[in-house]
């Protein structure tokens, strides 16, 4: 499979078989994902004969792109051209076009990009019909252990009821550790500083290939987020507390959400009731990352005064390891959240063909009877609809009644 270097380990993306995939339909295949999550090394490995590879981040190349376009995109011969963070050379999505219009031999182009590349004015016509998107986020926990983590399908199949408990210091440290791979070995003081200088990066340089912003309020609006990951997204307190208006907020908050720093989870209904409430949580796509810009140490986090703290970070981590696990999981799913004006209210909603799971987080050491209400409530409303309802707590795989399991954390990269 697919290796990223890390120190003397190596590490299989799972992305790269669906990638490969893709890449024997479509002329275009599109790596899009944030800074130094690994979309160079991806293009690089895949399958398919002799590559030629360029960067838009170097002037003279992206100076070619801009005066002769076409010899650009044809220096490839009858090879692959791999052209990496194209998001800064706007200008060649156009001939691209007309270049694959003229030869539409699948496999011929991957273009990587760390700004998502459909908000760049022109490109989402363009490429349409022509181009497939594989994301790539940061590391699983599966793929730095090397196991194939596909938690959805597991949980159908009743894989994972024989676990046991998890130790609680082992969790914080992979929350707050998180994916990005440069920072898997690093110690944490080191791996403090280099997220704080990524976010920083971002934010200043990256966020204006997308669209103009003022970077002290797109900044903070990241430490609001981070400070109150899996929060509900009210437009009008944040923009009290940036002192900006609302469409100011929502425009920095799509920003940050095309630097793929930022991800919004829906609010989930299917007309059970009109009293739902209507607003996605955000969530940081890394929970490193939020550990850093929001204060949080692991030896606080793994103390008893830092339990408030850790549930909403743990239910950050779950909600990236479900997102990054669904582009390879056998199951097609989406995810949303869930809650009613009367306040019962759900963490994470996985809806499949098959019917819905019900996920509820817990940073207690293990799941009690009180954790299940409200996936009691939404498993007696949705009848035969609902598989299960899953408590995940530090404690080992239990049953809890019809339907209902306690999972360790650790179920997210297990084996199924």
């Amino acid at each position: 499979g697919l290796r990223y270097c890390l120190g003397m380990m190596l590490v299989a993306r799972h992305l790269r078989n669906w990638a490969e995939e893709l890449l024997e339909v479509s002329p275009v295949l599109v790596i899009e994902g944030a800074r130094q999550v690994g979309k160079s090394t991806l293009a690089m490995m895949l399958s398919g004969g002799p590559v030629t590879a360029v960067t838009m981040d170097d002037a003279v190349t992206r100076a070619l792109a801009v005066d002769d376009p076409q010899r650009l995109l044809r220096s490839a011969g009858s090879g692959r051209l791999i052209v990496d963070e194209i998001q800064r050379c706007p200008e060649l999505v156009l001939p691209l076009k007309a270049e694959v219009d003229r030869d539409r031999r699948p496999g011929r182009f991957v273009l990587t990009g760390s700004a998502n590349l459909l908000r760049i004015p022109g490109a989402e016509d363009s490429l349409a019909g022509r181009a497939m998107t594989v994301r790539v986020h940061p590391f699983t926990q599966g793929e730095l252990q090397g196991t194939p983590d596909d938690w959805v399908t597991g949980v159908l199949a009743g894989a994972f009821e024989g676990l046991g408990p998890v130790e609680r210091e082992d969790v914080v440290e992979r929350v707050v550790r998180g994916g990005y791979p440069p920072v898997q070995e690093m110690t944490s003081r080191v791996r403090a500083a280099w997220l704080q200088d990524y976010a920083n990066r971002l934010v200043e340089r990256d966020s204006m290939d997308l669209g103009r912003a003022q970077l002290p309020i797109l900044r903070r609006l990241l430490s609001l987020l981070a400070a109150a990951v899996g929060g509900e997204v009210v437009l009008e307190r944040l923009a009290e507390a940036l002192g900006v208006n609302r469409d100011t907020v929502g425009r920095y908050l799509d920003l940050l959400e095309g630097l793929f720093l930022v991800a919004r989870l829906p609010s989930w209904s299917r007309n059970l009731t009109s009293r739902q409430i209507r607003r996605p949580k955000a969530y940081l796509t890394d929970t490193g990352l939020v550990a850093v810009l929001a204060g949080l140490g692991e030896a606080h986090l793994a103390s008893p005064q830092g339990l408030d703290h850790l549930g909403p970070l743990l239910e950050n981590f779950v909600v990236n390891e479900l997102a990054r696990q669904r582009q390879w999981s056998t199951t097609r799913f989406e995810m949303a959240h869930y809650r009613d004006r009367n306040g019962a209210e759900v963490d994470i909603i996985i809806e499949s063909p098959q019917g819905i799971v019900g996920i509820e987080v817990k940073a207690a050491s293990a799941a009690r009877p009180a954790h299940f209400k409200h996936l009691m409530a939404l498993r007696d409303r949705l009848g035969g609809e609902f598989l299960a309802g899953i408590v995940l707590s530090c404690g080992g795989a239990q049953r809890a009644g019809d339907r209902l399991l306690a999972l360790p954390f650790s179920s997210l990269w297990a084996e199924p």
